[in-house]
């Protein structure tokens, strides 16, 4: 920490954490809330699983640029002004679906609202920045694992508004909740002490790559109803791998990438966001709708538990604020024995769930042990995730390898969405729009696959791993022209 920062009166412990917890379930709030309700918007709009899915995955998408590039331009510009700008934002977003009136405003609102992908990362930095050293990894394993605070708010909230009144009443909340978050953001962290850098933000980066990643998933989103060898599937993933290519050569190249792709170098950057990845599309992301439609499908489909939306969001509440308790002992045992064996630890109890649901079918109790596991295994890999990452990373470059985490969990949950829905979709009745239960279990072994990766992922991190000392693309030809001329005659002729 700098001594100018240390000169700076600021606040305790405390007030910092309960701060960011508050910005980052802002985001994560806006992400849990929409799971609860899909059942309803299904019903409410006629359409199905695959539809539908894009209230979730246009969040997801914007939200992946959103996490690099807001955690690059809080890196460069200032963090604490970077999260007030996206909270507002957000708020704005949620008046969009509010006003919206159809689907379709609903999809765009959330694409706005994604920008809160970028709170995380920020969220990092800034405790890393103005807490005490000793307190870094309690005060990330909250923050980190804050979300599931929201998920159980969201739940909780989602389904008592659809219940009592309808689902406008979700995104007037979310606007509040953010405008709050960013008063509070403004009043509690100290200013930023961050010198604006001259260095060019890149779009170009930002911009290809929600491409990619959308074309990619809109073509899986709709090849349950195209098929495979339709011109539309071939031609938005033929889109999709080449937007893919060319933002992966442009980032090798640029002087300030959006993602630093020369990070993945450092083996274990590298294996953490493998975990990452799969365990997004796996436990992370894939289990969301098909454990939702347990709980509100009727007991005659054989899976259903026929909760109403606020019965739904009462469990799920309650099982991931007992998972939030959590987050500061994985906080400590990850200071004590490395955050590498509280990353494992969460990531092998959430993939022993889902063996958990496939078979107690229609028992609540079980159903509820399996979601408290889930919530206390989410709990412990959140928050050991931001730990194993900043052990290697200098503090400089915190919010960019949040951000870009933040990114590689969002395509992965994005992918688990589309995925997950074209899963359901294929074993959806037409006439009812109800799921069979072979759609349920095909979906929930599809979860189990990725999961059970991501913990042999996971346990290749190395307990002491090697430290990742950025390097510009300037300073890499330097030394490449170098090691190619040691005796200078290149600049001597020059």
């Amino acid at each position: 920490m700098s001594s100018t920062t240390r000169a700076l009166k600021r606040p305790g412990f405390a007030p910092i954490v309960l701060v960011l917890v508050l910005a980052e379930i802002v985001s994560a709030f806006e992400l849990s809330m929409m799971y609860v309700t899909l059942p309803t918007l299904m019903r409410d709009f006629q359409v199905d699983a695959n539809t539908v899915a894009w209230v979730v995955t246009a969040f997801l998408l914007v939200s992946a640029s959103a996490g690099v590039l807001g955690g690059r331009f809080g890196d460069l510009y200032g963090r604490r002004k970077v999260m007030v700008i996206a909270l507002a934002i957000a708020a704005i977003g949620s008046i969009v679906s509010l006003l919206g009136g159809s689907l379709e405003m609903i999809i765009l609102g959330r694409a706005i609202q994604g920008v809160t992908g970028a709170v995380l990362g920020l969220a990092f930095g800034l405790a890393r920045e103005h807490l005490d050293e000793e307190r870094v990894p309690v005060g990330i394993s909250m923050v980190g694992a804050s979300a599931l605070i929201a998920g159980a708010g969201g739940a909780l909230i989602a389904g008592f508004m659809i219940d009592a009144f309808s689902w406008h009443g979700i995104f007037v909340f979310a606007a509040v909740v953010s405008i709050l978050a960013a008063a509070s953001v403004q009043l509690v962290i100290p200013r930023d002490t961050i010198i604006p850098s001259q260095d060019k933000p890149d779009f170009l980066g930002a911009v290809l790559l929600p491409i990619a990643v959308s074309a990619i998933l809109l073509g899986f989103s709709g090849s349950s109803k195209t098929g495979f060898a339709s011109m539309q599937f071939i031609g938005l993933i033929g889109i999709g791998i080449a937007a893919a290519a060319v933002w992966a050569w442009w980032e090798l190249r640029v002087e300030s990438p959006i993602v630093n792709l020369r990070m993945f170098k450092n083996r274990q950057i590298a294996l953490a966001m493998t975990a990452t990845v799969l365990a997004a599309v796996g436990p992370l992301g894939g289990g969301n709708v098909p454990a939702q439609l347990i709980m509100q499908s009727p007991p005659s489909l054989g899976y259903g538990l026929g909760f109403s939306p606020t019965a739904a969001g009462v469990l799920i509440s309650t099982t991931l604020l007992v998972g939030y308790f959590f987050s500061p002992l994985g906080g400590k045992l990850a200071f004590r024995y490395g955050a590498r064996t509280v990353f494992i630890a969460g990531l092998a109890l959430v993939a022993l769930v889902v063996p958990v649901i496939l078979l107690t079918y229609g028992n609540v109790v079980m159903f509820a042990v399996a979601m408290v596991f889930n919530g206390i295994g989410i709990s412990l890999a959140y928050g050991a995730l931001p730990n194993l990452l900043i052990e290697v990373v200098p503090e400089s470059h915190t919010s960019e390898i949040a951000g870009t985490n933040t990114l590689i969990r969002n395509v992965g949950q994005s992918a688990a969405v589309a995925i997950g829905a074209f899963i359901l979709a294929r074993h959806t009745d037409p006439a009812t729009t109800a799921v069979a239960q072979d759609g349920i279990s095909a979906a929930f072994i599809f979860v189990f696959v990725f999961a059970a990766l991501s913990v042999v992922v996971a346990l290749m991190l190395r307990r002491t791993p090697a430290q990742w000392v950025p390097e510009t693309v300037g300073e890499r030809d330097l030394r490449r022209g170098t090691a190619a001329d040691p005796e200078g005659v290149v600049s001597a002729s020059a």
